[in-house]
């Protein structure tokens, strides 16, 4: 095992660990959704039995729940952008390499000292990129490092009361709906079959 790596490995390890990121993310946001679904389901049975203790509790943890989804779907964002400009930045370093070794073979096939001057600037345009590559590491080492410590701002809520209010209203409004549609579905069926009877 080598004591050092090279910035070929150094740079595998750092796509991996991103891909993790936002592979963790993901499930994270796909919990969330699945925690606030069951939490919504339980305050609608809370408020419908008129338990205002519980109901009240569970509309902070849907607001809670709510906040914590945002955030990540921010995160996640935010880690797919970076990760895309970076790709990008590794493109360049790409196209630069390439153009300096054909400068360097093109220098060397016809000798020509007009080809250093195109060398230097291809050199120059190289070391441009990888600095930017540098950058956009640091950049994504910073964000692995700090975004999970992160506990939010003073900032405007995320998730509202009267967001949770609108989402609960509507939850109950649909099972009401078909609870009334289940009981009229019945008595246009009941309906039918007394016509069907006389008409016999």
């Amino acid at each position: 095992m080598a004591l050092f790596k090279s910035k070929e490995e150094r740079r595998i390890e750092r796509n991996i660990q991103v891909r993790k990121a936002m592979t963790q993310i993901r499930r994270q946001i796909a919990a969330n959704e699945k925690h606030e679904v069951e939490y919504v389901a339980k305050a609608r049975r809370a408020r419908k039995l008129g338990w205002d203790n519980q109901y009240q509790f569970l509309k902070k943890a849907i607001k809670k729940t709510a906040t914590i989804k945002v955030r990540l779907q921010r995160q996640l964002l935010s880690l797919e952008s970076a990760a895309q400009v970076k790709e990008q930045a590794e493109g360049h370093f790409e196209f630069a390499n390439a153009m300096n070794a054909l400068s360097k073979s093109i220098a060397e096939v016809f000798g020509a000292t007009d080809m250093a001057k195109t060398q230097v600037n291809f050199e120059k345009a190289m070391s441009q990129a990888e600095t930017l590559e540098e950058k956009m590491d640091m950049f994504l080492e910073m964000t692995s490092d700090s975004m999970f410590d992160y506990e939010g701002s003073s900032e405007k809520e995320l998730v509202s009361d009267k967001d949770i209010d609108k989402m609960l209203e509507e939850e109950v409004t649909h099972t009401e709906r078909e609870g009334v549609d289940d009981e009229i579905e019945k008595d246009l069926s009941a309906i039918q079959k007394e016509i069907d009877k006389s008409g016999k």
